[in-house]
């Protein structure tokens, strides 16, 4: 690919001489797979990581529910407005991103998500579209995240015929978690154990889980799929990667009026600006971020942002609304001991029941380990001193679950910039719009009553649940899509009117189904990484004949 030489390259920040095939913006989730794929197939690449790297997990994480807290991304910084943000950890912070603090739930979306619009029609001020790609076309590639994951599990009742074993088997269901089967049993619920990306077994680089109850702290012992190790790692041995941390990217830099060229960042280290050049550049951060770098990348080619010909970088934003609920037992369950989330699911309330008063659905999980005492905490905020202290004293005896249900996206809820409030590198901050739609209300109004009558139904006394929501798993800021008139992308993750600048992460998501992300970006940046290498293999093809 000919390279135009640009002004931005003259402009008094150091130049980088070397033009990579690919550089990638975020070592994280989605980052990582790019890495993986691309260096795999020969490219050179360059990865831009905000935050630190932690080399020896052993040794780097500690046992301790507050550790987290280190390898969690700060909203901080944000301006929000609205009732629906209040910054839940669900986003990390240095090489691996949310794989170190993730509860490694790895479910598929169901068919319906992919067809929300066609399947239940768009609900006023929604802005509830179809995706562009279909489970089925996104099935190999689940498959293969899967198995790069380590997934534990089995085919369950929601899954459609036919669909492939999981690589490892299911891990083995808790006292708590079967007492929680026992009240779905009763209701008539349907559950299974969930698939997680927690080793059951020894399996490649990942040990058998300990079941310390840590989960959230980083795994120590590499049971949990942490993407550093995992593929980062992998890449990095091929000696075509090369990664940078305490790099601050400020811009991505536009070469022409249909490609950029680069990417401008600031070394935390020496405060020096950096100018690198690439044939394909990969945005890969966390939903709020992604599109506070694109707005923040206007320039005379894109003077509303990159990317923002119609305005909708940043818009369409949602989350998961979940909600913890708890009740006693007259017995010891054990809660602290166990992988944190999903050793028991159901997906039975998926999508809505005949006559509910809201579109899309919600899944309830099994939340254990000691790692669920942060969240374990939420039923409990109203309490204080030896109220708190009983509650917490009492944890071992209560069953514990979490319900994630589905937001639906707004074109007003929406991730902005502010040109006068900067960061302490000089960047543009970002504002936070998000107020609930009431469809989300509703269908959180119905998971909290099921999720109670389940506790119940298991025996338990003194049932208690959030009252209101808290945001988990944001998406939807950078949404794909066929018209570029209503999404920033295209069904590949690749930036309309922009011939190599790609996307990927939750940014991409449509809609956000009522489960667990982290599975659904993964195989979309595989699918995305894919198509980049054949890109790029067309290319050296058409070169090669000339």
């Amino acid at each position: 690919m000919a390279e135009q030489q640009n002004d931005e390259y003259v402009d008094g920040a150091r130049p980088d001489s070397r033009i990579w095939d690919a550089v990638i913006v975020g070592a994280g989730a989605a980052g990582a797979v790019f890495a993986n794929e691309l260096t795999r197939a020969g490219l050179k690449v360059l990865m831009l990581e905000m935050g630190p790297r932690y080399q020896d997990h052993r040794s780097d994480f500690v046992e301790n529910e507050m550790d987290m807290w280190k390898r969690v991304w700060s909203s901080s910084d944000y301006q929000v407005t609205g009732d629906g943000f209040s910054g839940a950890p669900n986003l990390g912070y240095g090489v691996g991103g949310g794989t170190l603090v993730w509860t490694a739930v790895a479910l598929r979306m169901l068919d319906h998500d992919f067809r929300m619009r066609s399947e239940f029609g768009q609900p006023a001020g929604s802005t509830v579209e179809d995706w562009p790609v279909s489970l089925r076309e996104l099935e190999p590639f689940y498959t293969e995240a899967e198995r790069q994951m380590g997934v534990s599990g089995e085919v369950m009742p929601w899954d459609p015929p036919g669909r492939p074993a999981l690589p490892n088997p299911p891990h083995p269901i808790y006292r708590s978690s079967a007492l929680l089967q026992e009240g779905m049993r009763r209701l008539g619920v349907r559950s299974a154990p969930g698939p997680v990306a927690i080793a059951s077994r020894a399996y490649r680089q990942q040990s058998a889980c300990l079941h310390c109850g840590f989960c959230r702290s980083g795994c120590r012992v590499d049971a949990k799929y942490q993407c550093d190790k995992a593929l980062i790692e992998q890449a990095l041995a091929t000696r075509r990667l090369k990664l940078v941390t305490g790099a601050v990217v400020t811009q991505i830099l536009q070469g022409n009026s249909r490609r950029a060229s680069g990417v401008r960042y600031i070394d935390s280290n020496t405060r020096a600006t950096v100018n690198v050049r690439a044939r394909v550049v990969i945005a890969a951060n966390n939903p709020l971020e992604l599109p506070r770098l694109f707005l923040n990348s206007a320039n005379p080619f894109s003077p509303k942002g990159l990317g923002n010909y119609y305005d909708n970088v940043g818009r369409n934003f949602f989350s998961h609304l979940g909600t913890i609920c708890t009740g006693e037992m007259g017995e010891c369950v054990d809660t602290a001991i166990g992988f944190n989330m999903g050793n028991v699911l159901t997906l039975d309330f998926a999508r809505p029941r005949a006559g509910a008063n809201y579109i899309g659905g919600y899944a309830i999980e099994s939340l254990n380990g000691a790692g669920a005492g942060v969240m374990a905490v939420d039923p409990f905020r109203g309490l204080w001193g030896s109220a708190l202290k009983s509650a917490m004293n009492n944890y071992n005896r209560l069953l514990f679950t979490v319900t994630f249900c589905e937001g639906l996206p707004v074109s007003d809820n929406r991730i902005t910039v502010d040109p006068n409030r900067r960061d302490a590198w000089g960047r543009p901050s970002a504002n936070i719009h998000y107020q609930l739609h009431p469809n989300d209300h509703a269908v959180f109004t119905d998971a909290v009553a099921t999720t109670r009558s389940i506790l119940q139904a298991a025996g338990a006394s003194n049932v208690a649940s959030t009252d209101t929501p808290f945001d988990a798993h944001p998406a939807g800021t950078m949404r794909m899509g066929n018209d570029p008139r209503t999404s920033v992308t295209d069904r590949w993750g690749k930036v309309h009117g922009l011939d190599n600048v790609y996307v990927g992460g939750a940014a991409l998501f449509v809609t956000g189904s009522s489960v667990n992300p982290t599975l659904t970006l993964h195989a979309l940046a595989i699918r995305s990484a894919r198509r980049i290498v054949k890109e790029f293999a067309d290319l050296t093809a058409v070169q090669e004949a000339v």
